[in-house]
């Protein structure tokens, strides 16, 4: 009479292959983790440069003669842009005039 299961060999192979197996999947999880922060922060910038030029465009000639520091606070309160979670509220902003493009140029100062 043959008995039926897995020698402890075999049992031992499994979990060894299983457990090389989850150490790649937590690894590659963690980058996609780490990518996720990076690519947030970029849109969170691009969104305020496009917010922060459509508000230098509507006060482009003052800018033709002064630079202007904003913050995101005062974006919001302009309409300009909206921030329910307090992202961008503390963000600087320099707002000037780039006379050989003929439009508003915005620096992220911190």
């Amino acid at each position: 009479m043959q008995k039926k299961g897995y020698t402890i060999p075999e049992l031992i192979v499994v979990i060894v292959v299983v457990g090389i197996f989850s150490i790649l999947a937590i690894n590659k999880a963690s980058y996609a983790f780490v990518d996720s922060d990076v690519i947030n922060k970029e849109t969170e910038e691009m969104i305020l440069i496009k917010a922060s030029t459509a508000y230098a465009n509507s006060i482009i000639e003052t800018l033709k003669t002064d630079d202007i520091y904003i913050t995101g606070k005062d974006l919001v309160e302009a309409n300009f842009l909206i921030d329910d979670e307090h992202t961008y509220t503390n963000v600087k902003l320099k707002l000037s005039y780039n006379k050989e493009t003929n439009a508003p140029k915005v620096e992220i100062l911190n």
